[in-house]
């Protein structure tokens, strides 16, 4: 796993997943993982830019499965600003049984708006 997120760091959501999340084994459907990585883009977002959206997903990976009842934390770090949109780095750690998994990563592209849901320009 890389030098972020540390164990310090605050992450952005942490919830867990539950058996009605799982497919035919015991572990999580992607699709779920990827839904709290938009919950987390939100609230990332927000605090950058206040109202925004998401306008792309870039590489979103998979690194390891997530366990039925394991904790996951997704933090967010800003990997670009620039006119109307920012980047986040998102990363979903995993905590099964004490030990800190990196399940997924992504890369997120965000459109900061207006109250007609128009591109804004970021406060310099």
């Amino acid at each position: 796993m890389t030098d972020w997120p540390t164990p310090d760091d605050r992450p952005v959501i942490l919830t867990v997943a539950r058996p009605a999340d799982a497919g035919m084994g015991m572990t999580v459907f992607g699709g779920w993982i990827m839904a709290q990585f938009d919950h987390a883009a939100g609230r990332a977002g927000r605090s950058v830019a206040g109202p925004c959206l998401i306008r792309a997903v870039h590489e979103m990976v998979f690194h390891a499965p997530l366990p039925v009842g394991s904790d996951l934390a997704v933090h967010a770090r800003v990997a670009r600003i620039g006119r109307t949109s920012f980047t986040l780095d998102l990363a979903g750690i995993a905590d099964p049984d004490g030990a800190r998994v990196l399940v997924a990563t992504a890369r997120v592209v965000m459109v900061a708006t207006d109250k007609a849901g128009s591109p804004r320009a970021l406060a310099a």
